[in-house]
């Protein structure tokens, strides 16, 4: 792995952790200002701009990274043309989003929540969005590092300024939604200093070449951690969805640590296959999806045994029913670290049309699975059936990728097995000593793999001595 790559990848994870901290203290702060039925209209809400964010990019983000990534090409061109459909796009759907939300939900307290939180953080998120994809591409991460920390900056200082002030529910859900307004106005202006942007360019039409699998792929992932809020309003009452969402964000944000990896690798997976390094991109995906595993292992130990502590510390009595579904959707951080690594390799290979495939069939069973099972077991119900919807997915990944058998035998079985048997040994151990069950099993789970896995033991290596290479050059001011 090349420096410029793992740079990359400091610089996103160290913003991420930050970013996703404040989000995750607003969101908090949030949660206990409001009651559980306001929490729960705000969650419906946030989903539904999500939905509406998707459709303002359809896919076009990613065959703009497919498209700069080629060798020869003019990227000022590209990037105005993408600027351009995507703010076509932002003013259509914001229309369209207006009528849909009258028309499809009776809740009038409801739809005024909508209405608050949606369309500024809908253009907020756009803006910042067309800022980072620029930034993926030209693998200046730094630069997305600063967008998301300063995006998240705003939103917690605006949150406390509202809690602070006490001010009322629905003009603290507008000033949120302002928050991620300055974020995006913060991105273009970063931008435009690192490009000249016309809009007078012809719209490059390369863009939607093969357009049609990422905008389905691209619905569905979106439409993957939304499905549950906007599904179970109709199988719970809002304070129970409330419930689910206060322990659905927490692995939702966290997921965000491995997947900085995915969207460092990504590019170079592009690149690797554009250049019909095939053997190169299978390997460096393989490394993909181990690291990821490993950080998304740590990720789910960690939230699984603090899991009480979180809820207790940090929330009211009235969300302590939220401690079972958050230990149960901690599952989610490993199983979607796999997951992502394994469809990036499909996608950056040609094979968008089978991780779309796979992804629309573990949609529809996903769905089914949630309603039903929020319908019997309530949130409970509903956090196991996220938890067997990764699953399905990941299953389903695995049965059309060109290299199943070396994911299946060198990743997926001794792993899985690695962290099932310790888990359970541990847990039946230690099952009233949160704390300690979580530092010891991080150390056997971390050294295990490491002994295990000798390629990912020598990039690790490798790390630490171009690190303490750097460091001494920078020493002796060479």
């Amino acid at each position: 792995m090349g420096r410029s790559l793992l740079n990359n990848i400091i610089h996103l994870f160290y913003s991420t952790i930050l970013a996703n901290l404040l989000q995750a203290v607003s969101l908090i702060a949030l949660a206990n200002f409001f009651n559980a039925q306001h929490y729960g209209m705000f969650s419906v809400a946030i989903a539904v701009t999500f939905v509406m964010l998707f459709f303002t990019d359809l896919g076009l983000s990613n065959t703009f990274l497919r498209e700069g990534a080629k060798d020869g090409v003019d990227i000022r061109t590209i990037l105005s043309s993408y600027i351009k459909i995507r703010m076509v796009l932002l003013t259509c759907i914001t229309i369209i989003g207006y009528i849909v939300i009258h028309y499809v939900y009776e809740d009038r307290n409801l739809i005024y929540m909508m209405i608050n939180v949606m369309f500024l953080m809908l253009v907020g998120l756009t803006w910042q969005n067309i800022g980072i994809a620029y930034f993926q591409l030209t693998e200046h991460m730094k630069y997305i590092a600063l967008i998301k920390v300063v995006s998240a900056s705003v939103v917690i200082i605006i949150t406390c300024f509202c809690i602070f002030g006490d001010l009322p529910v629905y003009v603290t859900a507008r000033l949120y939604g302002f928050g991620y307004l300055i974020g995006g106005i913060f991105s273009i202006y970063v931008m435009k200093r690192k490009t000249n942007i016309s809009m007078n360019i012809v719209i490059h039409k390369a863009l939607f070449w093969q357009l049609t699998p990422f905008i389905v792929s691209g619905f569905l992932i979106m439409s993957t951690p939304q499905l549950a809020p906007i599904l179970l309003n109709y199988t719970l009452p809002l304070s129970m969805v409330g419930i689910f969402a206060v322990a659905y964000r927490m692995p939702a944000a966290l997921y965000q640590v491995p997947g900085v990896i995915a969207g460092a690798f990504f590019p170079v997976l592009f690149k690797h296959y554009n250049q019909n390094n095939l053997e190169e991109h299978t390997k460096l995906n393989l490394l993909q999806i181990k690291s990821m595993t490993i950080v998304g292992i740590c990720m789910t130990i960690g939230l699984y045994n603090l899991a009480p502590y979180f809820i207790s510390i940090f929330f009211h009595e009235e969300w302590s029913s939220a401690v079972e579904p958050l230990q149960i959707l901690s599952f989610l951080i490993v199983l979607q670290s796999l997951n992502i690594a394994i469809a990036d390799g499909l996608t950056t290979s040609g094979c968008q049309n089978k991780r779309t495939a796979v992804q629309c069939i573990a949609l529809v069973i996903g769905g089914i699975m949630l309603y039903s099972f929020s319908s019997i077991g309530g949130v409970i119900g509903a956090a196991y059936a996220m938890v067997l919807f990764e699953i399905v997915a990941l299953v389903g990944y695995i049965a059309v990728s060109v290299v199943k058998k070396k994911i299946v035998f060198q990743i997926v079985i001794p792993y899985t097995i690695y962290f099932g048997v310790t888990f359970i040994g541990v847990q039946y151990i230690l099952r009233t000593y949160n704390l300690i069950a979580l530092v010891l099993h991080t150390l056997i789970v971390v050294v295990g793999i490491l002994l295990y896995d000798h390629e990912l033991k020598n990039l690790l290596l490798s790390f630490v001595r171009k690190t303490r290479k750097k460091d001494f050059i920078t020493k002796q001011g060479i």
